[in-house]
């Protein structure tokens, strides 16, 4: 019996040997994948992510922004016809000041021939 006992005592140390390494693989794997979490964590963190976002507030927030875009088109469509404008304050007021007086010499045209029109043929 006990022949046999020690018969089988040799396949249970070679398991046990295999559990061992299997166990010192398994550690090997859990601090790596541990290093990873932190890493990862330390990663989000660094990128400003907060638990607070989640996938319904970004979809809450994208729906804000359809919002918004709606009631600024108007808005951005009227701007666009001022975008011809020069940038420089000055140049714009020059600009202004050259409308002005192109307004002026077409009005000093138009009363020029309105009275040419309605004075008496000589």
């Amino acid at each position: 019996m006990l022949a046999q006992l020690e018969d089988d005592v040799t396949p249970c140390e070679a398991q046990m040997e295999n559990w061992k390494t299997n166990l010192a693989v398994i550690a090997s794997k859990e601090r790596q994948y541990l290093q990873q979490h932190a890493n990862y964590m330390e990663s989000l963190q660094h990128l400003g992510y907060t638990p607070e976002i989640s996938h319904g507030v970004l979809v809450e927030m994208t729906e804000h922004k359809k919002e918004l875009e709606k009631k600024t088109k108007p808005i951005i469509d009227t701007l666009r016809s001022y975008q011809d404008l020069p940038p420089d304050k000055a140049l714009a007021a020059l600009a202004i000041e050259e409308k002005k007086r192109q307004y002026a010499a077409a009005e000093k045209y138009f009363e020029d021939v309105l009275q040419s029109a309605l004075a008496p043929p000589e």
